[in-house]
């Protein structure tokens, strides 16, 4: 969406060598993007500076020359190269003082962990004496918020999860009265199509855009469908996304898994919990990563029984009863043999469903017949067993990570009747 001059408008400073070398990629600025819009807010620049205290009073200077709410990421840890809380306090004119509350809390942080507290980690205790602390009891360094006239600015860790955890605990809270507009946004999930093929069976976008502004988001796992609406309070941006959200359920429902914070293995488990069905797993080239997904979900155990990676002709043999005259006749890779992976986990674990997947990842072992990236994939269970074949022609990490995705994919078809 372009800029809105109507909407409040923030800038980022994110501080730090390493996002300027390559070694870390700035994730939180997308994190804070993403809530200050969901709050009426919008984020019109983000700034990434090295860890310089002339570079980040430049920043702030030029930042907030043009805005009112600026948050800076990253330079408040215990080593020599952090010094953003040093150059914040210079920069607002307030010496740093001891907070006995931070103190307390970074004291705890050590003795949860049985470890004695270093004298680096206590010095984080030191706050700027005019700015408002931002307790931080998922690390130790705490943020700080200076106000100078109608202007803030937010200083945050550049850990990830603390960052994001005090951005909910103190930043969201302050700036919710801000926004003037209402600003509501929604995500769609897709797998099983690519981003072309989608629009394209789901056709003309003037409805749909008539309702919300429509961004679309491809990876290699599928299609992430960014919905956002406007308008004069949460009453009316929720049913224009619900319009929107039904216009694209109408033409892609076999595609659409879920939205917002889902996943497709939690809607898998949402659904056999639903059923009180369970099942089982057999897998060779995604190395265990249907399982892991399975049980990333709390509470799998309630439907998740048991799980084989059976990477060798042997353990296949072995441990899922497959045929090795059909090995011998159709290759270990080959449609007979996922269907016999899937129809042996299903009658080992007593599962009402099994998954079975066998394949190619690569680089090598593909020839002209079976190239690199080539899987089956079975269901077993409820239904006759089924199996489809693919062909991902990526490199070896991506193609499991898509095998395991259109594993669970194709169980969930199952699971809601669409296969």
């Amino acid at each position: 969406m372009e800029t809105d001059k109507n909407i409040p408008q923030v800038e980022i400073v994110a501080v730090g060598n390493e996002l300027l070398n390559g070694l870390v990629t700035d994730t939180n600025s997308t994190f804070l993007s993403a809530q200050m819009r969901a709050h009426g807010l919008q984020v019109a620049r983000v700034s990434v500076v090295q860890d310089d205290a002339v570079a980040i009073r430049s920043a702030l200077d030029q930042a907030l020359s043009r805005v009112d709410l600026v948050i800076v990421t990253g330079g408040l840890g215990a080593t020599h190269d952090d010094i953003t809380k040093q150059v914040l306090a210079d920069y607002f004119g307030t010496p740093l003082v001891r907070d006995p509350k931070a103190e307390a809390m970074i004291r705890t942080f050590f003795e949860k962990r049985q470890k004695p507290v270093p004298e680096a980690a206590l010095r984080q205790a030191e706050v700027p004496q005019a700015g408002r602390t931002l307790y931080n009891d998922q690390g130790t360094a705490p943020g700080m918020m200076f106000q100078r006239d109608q202007q803030r600015v937010y200083v945050l860790p550049g850990v990830p999860r603390e960052m994001e955890h005090l951005t909910r605990q103190y930043i969201l809270p302050d700036v919710a009265t801000v926004g003037n507009l209402c600003l509501q946004q929604r995500m769609l999930l897709t797998t099983g199509v690519v981003e072309s093929a989608l629009w394209e069976q789901f056709g003309p976008l003037d409805a749909l855009e008539s309702l919300v502004k429509v961004a679309s988001l491809p990876s290699h796992l599928g299609v992430r469908i960014h919905l956002t609406a406007q308008g004069k309070d949460e009453n009316e941006t929720t049913a224009k996304l619900d319009q929107a959200e039904q216009l694209l359920r109408d033409v892609l429902a076999d595609y659409i898994y879920g939205r917002d914070e889902e996943t497709l293995e939690s809607v898998v488990g949402k659904k056999l919990v639903e059923r009180g069905e369970t099942v089982a797993v057999a897998e060779s080239c995604t190395g265990g990563l249907i399982g892991h997904r399975l049980t990333n979900v709390p509470g799998s155990s309630r439907y998740f029984l048991q799980g084989w990676m059976t990477y060798s002709n042997e353990a296949k043999i072995k441990n899922l009863g497959v045929d090795a005259r059909l090995i011998e006749q159709h290759g270990a890779v080959s449609e007979e043999v996922a269907r016999q992976m899937a129809d042996g986990a299903c009658q080992r674990a007593h599962t009402d469903w099994a998954v079975s997947v066998t394949g190619i990842a690569g680089p090598d072992g593909g020839t002209v017949p079976k190239p690199v990236g080539l899987t089956y994939i079975a269901v077993a269970g409820k239904v006759p067993t089924v199996c489809q074949k693919f062909v991902f022609p990526q490199d070896r990490v991506r193609n499991k990570e898509r095998a395991a995705q259109a594993a669970l994919n194709l169980l969930r078809q199952h699971l809601i009747g669409l296969k």
